[in-house]
């Protein structure tokens, strides 16, 4: 009910990747006692619901491990949150609750995986287990805030980086530019978009053309960030989204997690 009411803009939806991506960054250092600064970014919840959660973990009755569980989900787990906002972002309540099921089902065998080890007093899981979640982390930070950054619309991502290290070639753009329309195609895969680099002319109507072709990843959630706009492609079909460019230089373009990315370079 709260998505339905509430649409996050691709930018606003990039700086709260960021944000997560430096708060998973704060949680793993915490972990590692890197540094005092790092205890700061742990959430404490309410003393009265660490109480409880403490006091069911000792419990021997066959409902604790279920309201234990339950209880997890107003505790400080980002990885949780994160599909929290998932669920709100469907604004449907029913796909909401579906999705959360999901999340619950798919995670369950790890966890009973790391509580019977961790329960088993497995001394080497004991001691090396923050060591490799930390690592983790870091990696799931770095990846959130490169996200972010190409869903704000930045040219400065690390896929992009490695494009440009390894000379990646770049396919020439099929745009036929004209001085009241212009039009260009864009072939969406389940890998990203091709070609990555587009020649528009400024100030002038374009027509953008998507084909998809059984395509089941993000890319089939186009946007451009900086125009705000969003849109999601079927899975097979011809989708037309018409723009004007207003500025010269860079307009980036990705698909809704930031993961696959492209650009139209605007001349005048």
């Amino acid at each position: 009910m709260l998505g339905s009411a509430i649409t996050l803009s691709p930018i606003t939806r990039g700086w709260l990747e960021v944000f997560i991506g430096i708060y998973l960054f704060g949680i793993a250092g915490n972990l590692l006692h890197l540094h005092p600064l790092f205890r700061y970014f742990v959430i404490t919840p309410p003393k009265f619901l660490a109480k409880l959660a403490k006091n069911e973990s000792k419990s021997n009755s066959v409902f604790a491990p279920a309201l234990l569980g339950l209880m997890t989900v107003f505790l400080p787990c980002a990885t949780t949150q994160a599909m929290e906002v998932i669920a709100i972002g469907t604004g449907n309540p029913l796909y909401g609750a579906a999705i959360m099921f999901a999340f619950v089902l798919g995670t369950s065998p790890t966890f009973l995986i790391f509580g019977f080890l961790l329960n088993q007093g497995s001394t080497w899981l004991k001691k090396y287990f923050p060591t490799v979640a930390a690592t983790a982390m870091f990696g799931m930070s770095i990846y959130s805030i490169n996200a972010g950054i190409g869903l704000m619309g930045s040219v400065y991502t690390i896929q992009n980086f490695i494009s440009a290290a390894k000379s990646e070639p770049v396919l020439a753009s099929n745009s036929v530019l004209g001085d009241k329309v212009q039009t260009t195609t864009i072939t969406v895969a389940n890998s990203g978009y091709t070609p990555r680099q587009i020649t528009l002319k400024k100030g002038v109507l374009t027509k953008l053309k998507l084909i998809t072709n059984n395509v089941q990843s993000c890319s089939r959630s186009f946007t451009i960030p900086s125009l705000n706009i969003q849109k999601l492609l079927p899975v097979t079909g011809e989708t037309t989204i018409e723009f004007t460019p207003k500025t010269t230089g860079p307009l980036a373009f990705s698909c809704s997690m930031g993961m696959y990315t492209g650009r139209f370079n605007i001349i005048n």
